[in-house]
């Protein structure tokens, strides 16, 4: 059975999510401690390697005073000659033999200017001069633990393995002047011991403050970790609450959308019942009253005073028929369903046209073929009454209607070249109009305003939503969409 190796990216994938996993704190002190950790590595090398320079050039400076006491006086020779005199050298053979210089001191060497060796186991042979000696000639003391690779060290290499190599430079007596300097060797063995006491002392306090310090901060960042968390599980709990509410208020809102636009298909079939009642009853009582006049015509014609009355009733009788009749189509709401929204304009227009005998035009740009029924009963409607308002109050009843779509809703634009007038969106006499396509227009959650163009006349906007939370056309009965 073959065996499945995840992907470099499905485990980084996987590392990733563990670590987002983690709290806050945790990954705090995950990355403080190996920051820490980091940090203590460095400090530490840092601070035993200064431990180690400084107890090297102690011990050095230590040993290069003890020497120079010793040999300073053996090596004046040298101020004024190149070679050290045979009883010099025996004298310094002496007091390597005799005195505590010997048992502190490996080997020695004494170099001249040239890097020529005027004592010691390389005596006569010259040398390229390294930088710790051109340091000693320039009057200072350097020290080193050297691994004796050097050619000069060839002797001292297959006995030791390390060791403390030290240049002292040698002044006339009384003067600046350096005349030779001393390379002397000693054994590391205390050395070691020292540096190492001295280094396990600073690993040990620059561990406990590193230690103190994780605990210091990951203290703190805990504390801060747990107030946060605490305020995520609050946030969480309102964020919760709130997507309850709008959950609430958005169910809300469909129901009440879904409600209005009901409320307008009833409006509308309770406007097609009184315009059938004004067409059944007051428009055939007022025809039956004409056919009763004109059957009284004969017996008024010998009365002149009879026949103008009843000419005058005939015409008030046909007065008020047209009227009835005019309210009773006005009312009635043509069959919207199978228009475009495009047609349902057009056709308000037409009605408005052959009603009012005033010709407008209808200026649109690229409008949706399919939009709700209670979309295109609101635009009928405000059409409509906006052009009854405009044949009543602007001269000749003239008016520019615009229809165009923005921002998913459609703004409709009817002005007319009437005085113009503003209006506080109040109910007032004459408005009543007005209130009603506000009504309408709010409704499915749009906006009506109205307001007087500087050049004359009044212009009313309506922006209706294209795709309003309401009823879809199939979800209204037959008597209910307006046929």
């Amino acid at each position: 059975m073959a065996l499945s190796v995840p992907s470099p990216h499905a485990a980084r994938s996987a590392r990733r999510w563990r670590w987002n996993a983690l709290s806050l704190a945790a990954r705090f002190n995950l990355a403080s401690l190996l920051v820490l950790l980091v940090s203590m590595l460095v400090t530490g090398w840092w601070v035993g390697a200064q431990i180690r320079e400084g107890v090297i050039h102690r011990t050095a400076a230590t040993a290069a005073l003890y020497v120079e006491n010793f040999l300073v006086t053996q090596l004046q020779e040298l101020g004024t000659t190149t070679w050290l005199s045979p009883a010099r050298r025996a004298a310094i053979e002496r007091l390597l033999a005799t005195t505590p210089l010997g048992r502190e001191i490996v080997s020695i060497k004494i170099w001249a200017p040239d890097g020529r060796v005027v004592y010691g186991e390389n005596a006569g042979q010259v040398f390229p001069v390294k930088e710790d000696l051109a340091r000693a000639w320039n009057g200072e003391i350097s020290a080193d633990i050297t691994n004796l690779s050097d050619v000069e060290n060839a002797s001292q290499r297959g006995r030791f393995r390390r060791l403390i190599e030290t240049y002292v430079p040698m002044r006339v007596e009384g003067s600046d002047r350096v005349i030779a300097v001393a390379e002397f060797y000693q054994t590391t063995g205390p050395l070691d011991a020292e540096i190492a006491r001295a280094q396990r002392r600073s690993w040990a306090a620059v561990g406990l403050t590193t230690l103190l310090t994780y605990l210091l901060l990951s203290g703190l960042v805990r504390r801060g970790s747990d107030t946060i968390r605490r305020q995520q599980a609050t946030v969480r709990e309102q964020v919760g609450t709130l997507e309850t509410l709008l959950t609430q208020n958005a169910q809300l809102h469909t129901r009440v959308s879904r409600a209005a636009a009901r409320t307008a298909a009833h409006s509308e079939r309770f406007l097609m019942r009184v315009s059938s009642d004004l067409h059944d009853g007051p428009a055939q009582d007022l025809s039956y009253a004409l056919l009763r006049l004109d059957s009284l015509w004969p017996a008024a014609a010998t009365h002149p005073d009879q026949e103008a009355a009843l000419h005058s009733v005939e015409q008030s009788l046909e007065s008020a028929l047209r009227e009835v009749r005019a309210i009773a189509t006005d009312l009635r709401l043509p069959d919207l369903l199978g228009l475009t929204l495009h047609e349902t304009l057009q056709r308000a227009l037409r009605d408005h046209r052959r009603r009012a005998g005033v010709d407008v035009t209808l200026t649109a740009g690229t409008l949706p073929a399919g939009v709700p029924l209670p979309v295109k009963i609101t635009a009928f409607r405000i059409v409509q009454e906006a052009l009854n308002n405009a044949a009543h109050h602007a001269p000749g009843g003239a008016a520019d209607v615009s229809a165009d779509v923005t921002g998913g809703q459609l703004v409709l634009r009817i002005c007319d070249h009437g005085p113009g007038f503003t209006w506080s969106g109040e109910a007032q006499e004459g408005h009543l109009g007005l209130v009603g396509m506000r009504g309408r227009a709010e409704s499915l959650g749009g906006a009506f305003t109205v307001t007087a163009r500087p050049e004359g006349g009044t212009c009313v906007a309506a922006h209706l939503p294209l795709r309003p939370e309401e009823l879809r056309p199939e979800e209204l009965r037959p008597e209910e969409r307006g046929g």
